[in-house]
């Protein structure tokens, strides 16, 4: 496992090196305003899928964001599973993240967020969107930055969750001026998961939950939004097992056997993410934790013992080593969380 994720990180340090040499003259051009916009200098997406918002000619058209599609390699029926990997955005990045959310994605919208704001004392993402009653209504765009005239409105409208308090959803209202459609943008906020971590044991439900409740309230012809801090570690995780629950729910493993010479879907599923945004799946703790989820599910969708299964002979007088439990990802057991939209 530890060869296959630095075989991972080498090659992305080869596409690395090629983007630099051919970058191209625009990129030079708007460097200064770039870096206002970027959290992180080192985490930029690249430039021939990064999402580009439809402004006049000559403007600032950059967000932080790169438009994910994972098809399914084992039936082409499936749709592809598509999604919009963005940084958490900054200040000067909010009137921009917005206008995109206008461009990209019908209504109803979801934006899935994995990181709090702050964490251990450092600012990870700006609050970017109105979350209480105080501050109901933001007005985007006052200063028209890119001179054709586009405003609009986000206005907060409920908030809601589990008692756990692990996921806050929020209902949001995006009204762009001069159009007939309000858009709903449903907001989801995941609380429990650290930075280049992953999370525990006692969460996994809970992760589980949010991935069913970003499907069920999102539009079945828009990307979501999936962000963290920098937009790669977690982001890229939860994409990725994403696609990979959904091969497993599928049957795309039946019959798989690890120890044969068969292509390694989980190595696949991360190469191609991270030829489509630098860094997905960023820490190898991350990498990890996705074999040992999926590894788990398939065990139970098949029957398969654990490797570490004793048939019930420790008698040590220890405690048994805790094993990762979690529910079915794709089977609906929280309908009951927040009413459907």
């Amino acid at each position: 496992m530890d060869r296959k994720f630095h075989e991972i990180t080498w090659a992305e340090r080869l596409r690395v090196a090629d983007a630099h040499r051919y970058q191209n003259i625009d990129e030079y051009r708007w460097g200064r305003y770039q870096q206002l916009m970027d959290r992180y200098t080192n985490i930029r997406p690249w430039n021939y899928n990064r999402v580009r918002l439809h402004v006049p000619a000559n403007q600032f058209d950059y967000v932080n964001a790169s438009a994910v599609v994972l098809s399914s390699p084992s039936d082409d029926s499936l749709p592809p599973l598509r999604y919009i990997a963005m940084q958490g955005p900054t200040e000067p990045s909010l009137d921009y993240v917005w206008r995109m959310v206008a461009e990209q994605m019908p209504s109803p919208a979801v934006i899935v967020q994995l990181t709090t704001m702050r964490e251990n004392g450092f600012v990870k993402c700006h609050q970017y969107f109105p979350h209480c009653d105080d501050e109901s209504t933001w007005s985007l765009n006052e200063d028209d930055v890119w001179g054709d005239g586009w405003t609009a409105q986000l206005t907060f409208v409920r908030q809601a969750g589990p008692a756990d308090g692990a996921i806050e959803i929020r209902k949001l209202l995006l009204d762009v001026d001069g159009e007939d459609e309000t858009r709903v943008v449903w907001h989801l906020l995941y609380r429990r998961w650290p930075d280049f971590g992953v999370p525990t044991l006692q969460d996994m439900d809970g992760f589980f939950d949010l991935m069913r409740l970003s499907r069920e309230y999102s539009a079945p012809s828009g990307p979501r939004i999936v962000h963290c801090s920098a937009g790669v570690g977690r982001t890229g995780t939860f994409i990725c097992l994403e696609h990979l629950m959904r091969e497993l729910e599928t049957g795309a493993f039946d019959g798989y056997d690890s120890s044969a010479k068969t292509p390694d879907p989980i190595f696949d599923a991360v190469e191609s993410l991270r030829q489509q945004r630098r860094g997905m799946v960023q820490g190898e703790i991350q990498y990890q934790f996705i074999y040992h989820v999926v590894r788990k599910l398939w065990r139970d969708k098949y029957g398969v013992p654990d490797d570490d299964d004793d048939g019930g002979a420790h008698d040590s007088g220890e405690p048994a080593p805790k094993r990762l439990e979690v529910a079915d990802p794709f089977t609906d057991e929280t309908a009951d969380i927040v009413p459907a939209p």
